[in-house]
């Protein structure tokens, strides 16, 4: 008997337990590169993903399970046409439900940032170091502020939004959370303990595989890393962001700032002050160009006066050593602060937000934060 011929199966939405969470790979003449990672459910490959402005699908890469739970991340990546002013584009899985959409950045426009600590995500709502249950929270609250003027990239410390080991959020306002992370494209540097620090190889393994996008012997491309470290740069109309790894080996440092030379301004975010470089790599030090001086802080003074340009050091946690020029990145989960950046005529201008509690009127209940929508 002859068989009928198979018919092509429909693909099916994958079912999700993060994402998508875009990555920032930076610009390139008039596109812009972005990186789009999910964790499914299990390891069935998922479909590909139809992004507006391509032509083709963007097939999906595997990259690894996680280190806990059944979840398994992938990776598309695709870059989208940039005009002068700025665009948008939308990305999902066609015919399967709603697409996602984020800003692409014009090649004539300001770069707009938001950048913030995640640390302490984990925190109960409830709790006296977390955001007031009163008040809106950190993450709707910069959601709506995206609404209203898009960001162009958001900045981070830490594992973005509170990722736990198995791919999952913790804490409050989870739709938010994934909305933002769909809808405006991150750069997320690796402020723990470095490689040799053996409680960390989860959460640095957890970083490289959805932070970065990261297999286990892949560099992306806006990965400027060494062997051992997550270093990560990028430039953006003329504005630079390099975020550094604690692990980062420090005679790399004046290679990876010459990548911003020709920006009008550069961040640079860090976990702090680095020791005194001594020994064999001082004595090197010394022997360099513009050598000597073993500290972030030095360096990048270094850096500012030879490049002429407007260089801000960033950094999460306690402040740094007196003598070292910084700003403290404010702390989104627990303090329900963020910094804005934006690169405009009169050069880098950085201004602090925050989600202030919400007062409805009189006789009108408050029914919290609306998390419709998202997309």
């Amino acid at each position: 008997m002859k068989r009928r011929p198979s018919l092509p199966r429909r693909p099916v939405q994958p079912a999700l337990l993060l994402g998508p969470l875009l990555l920032a790979r930076g610009g390139q003449g008039d596109r812009w590169r972005v990186s789009a990672v999910i964790v499914t459910d299990g390891e069935d490959e998922p479909p590909d993903l139809t992004v507006g402005g391509v032509g083709l699908p963007v097939p999906p890469r595997w990259l690894g399970k996680l280190p806990q739970g059944t979840g398994a991340a992938w990776r598309y990546d695709f870059a989208v046409p940039r005009g002068a002013q700025d665009g948008r584009a939308d990305y999902g899985f066609l015919d399967l439900g709603t697409p996602w959409s984020f800003a692409v950045p014009g090649m004539a426009v300001p770069p707009r940032l938001a950048l913030a600590d995640t640390a302490g995500e984990t925190a109960p709502a409830s709790s006296p170091s977390g955001p007031s249950p009163s008040g809106p929270s950190p993450w709707s609250a910069l959601l709506s502020r995206h609404r209203v003027q898009p960001l162009h990239l958001f900045v981070v410390s830490g594992l973005v939004g509170g990722l736990t080991p198995d791919g999952t959020l913790a804490g409050p306002a989870q739709a938010e959370r994934r909305a933002l992370m769909a809808s405006v494209p991150h750069l997320a540097a690796w402020t723990g303990p470095g490689v040799k620090a053996a409680k960390a190889a989860g959460s640095r393994a957890l970083h490289r595989l959805l932070a970065q996008g990261l297999g286990a012997k892949d560099k992306a491309e806006n990965a400027w890393a060494g062997a051992n470290d997550l270093v990560q740069g990028l430039t953006l109309n003329r504005l630079g962001v390099l975020a550094l790894d604690a692990a980062a080996d420090p005679d790399m440092l004046a290679e990876r700032l010459d990548r911003l030379r020709g920006c009008r301004a550069a961040l640079v975010l860090a976990r702090g002050p680095q020791a005194p470089v001594t020994g064999w790599r001082a004595h090197l030090a010394r022997l360099r160009p513009g050598g000597g001086g073993g500290t972030l802080g030095a360096a990048l003074d270094r850096f500012r006066d030879a490049a002429a340009m407007d260089v801000v050091h960033l950094r999460p946690g306690a402040p740094p050593t007196a003598e070292e020029s910084y700003r403290l990145l404010p702390t989104l989960a627990t303090d329900a602060r963020w910094l804005e950046a934006r690169l405009g005529a009169r050069g880098l201008e950085l201004t602090m937000q925050e989600a202030r509690p919400a007062v409805p009127p009189t006789g009108v209940p408050d029914n919290g934060p609306n998390t419709g929508g998202g997309r």
